[in-house]
């Protein structure tokens, strides 16, 4: 019998690790002393932790409690309840992200880090939280075809990028078999795709619409 396995490891970009942060990132092994100089280390690793919505819940009710802010009068507590104190609490409970992620997210299974990092930006408690670096893999313990990868994810205000090798492989297959077909048509719209998913990454509007420009000025001006 074979078993498959997801490790990562990353840092959290940031002044200091705060009570915000700690409640957040907590259940990822967060180490507030390694690497120093801005930089907190994280991990997800088999068998020992993963990190889950509920983990989250669970810090961010003690760190309410630490804050004296009572979360609502419900007998069991939610997630979506008690970020709504804390926004309160925070001056953030105007924030258009916040309030849609609020709304629409399920807050279930794995706790994902575009989401962490939105919270914890707008319950700054003195973190300064600027970025986060995340870069894993997946494995079995038998060398099947395909049970092998990894990815990695860059996070900040100003851009989001995400990549992994099942994508690369993905691109590179729907490319070669328009190549050898002959069908530039589509291979033209997977190359297209591909750049306006990292330019989409890009979160300032108008930094996106002139970057786009200029790469269209750039591939015209470098033909072969």
């Amino acid at each position: 019998m074979a078993n498959n396995y997801y490790e990562a490891t990353g840092v959290l970009m940031l002044e200091d690790v705060t009570p915000v942060i700690s409640a957040l990132f907590g259940a990822f092994n967060l180490d507030a002393n390694y690497l120093g100089n801005g930089r907190a280390f994280i991990a997800t690793i088999a068998e020992t932790n993963d990190p889950q919505w509920s983990d989250v819940l669970e810090g961010l009710t003690n760190l309410s409690t630490q804050l004296n802010i009572s979360p609502g009068e419900e007998p069991e507590t939610t997630i979506d309840v008690v970020l709504e104190a804390l926004a309160r609490h925070f001056h953030a409970d105007q924030d258009e992200d916040l309030e849609n992620l609020i709304e629409h997210h399920p807050f279930d299974g794995d706790a994902d880090l575009e989401a962490l990092f939105l919270i914890a930006s707008c319950f700054n408690d003195g973190h300064n939280f600027i970025a986060i670096q995340f870069e894993g893999c997946w494995y079995c313990s038998k060398p099947r075809l395909f049970e092998l990868g990894g990815h990695a994810c860059f996070i900040s205000r100003e851009i989001r990028l995400f990549g992994n090798s099942a994508q690369a492989l993905e691109l590179a297959t729907d490319l070669q078999k328009a190549l050898r077909e002959g069908d530039l048509t589509v291979a033209t719209a997977r190359i297209t795709l591909k750049t306006a998913r990292l330019l989409a990454g890009v979160q300032d509007h108008n930094s996106r619409r002139e970057l786009r420009q200029r790469i269209a000025e750039g591939l015209l001006q470098n033909q072969d």
